[in-house]
């Protein structure tokens, strides 16, 4: 697997520098006047879609105790250094990966 899960480092870092400044603008009060650029979307509904993620027992999450949890998007996984990098925070699997 690829250890940018299928989006090479010089496509998805921007993007998600681009989101990162988006949700900045959204946050501060009074910086954001709307969308001049925005797709319209009709007959539109809220759903879920697989992404991936990583499952396993947690130990030492900062918000979640410890046992069988899920991660959040995994953006980059690195089997040979065995971590990975999810929306959220760094993962280590130091049992390797099981798959």
């Amino acid at each position: 697997m690829d250890k940018w899960l299928g989006t090479p480092p010089d496509l998805i870092i921007p993007r998600l520098r681009s989101l990162v400044e988006d949700l900045e603008r959204v946050a501060a009060p009074g910086s954001f006047a709307g969308v001049n650029d925005a797709v319209i979307i009709k007959n539109c509904i809220l759903t879920s879609r697989s992404v991936p993620c990583l499952i396993g027992q947690m130990h030492g999450h900062p918000t979640i105790k410890d046992g069988a949890g899920i991660t959040s998007e995994l953006f980059y996984l690195d089997r040979k250094r065995r971590v990975a990098r999810t929306l959220s925070r760094w993962y280590r699997f130091d049992d390797g990966l099981l798959i």
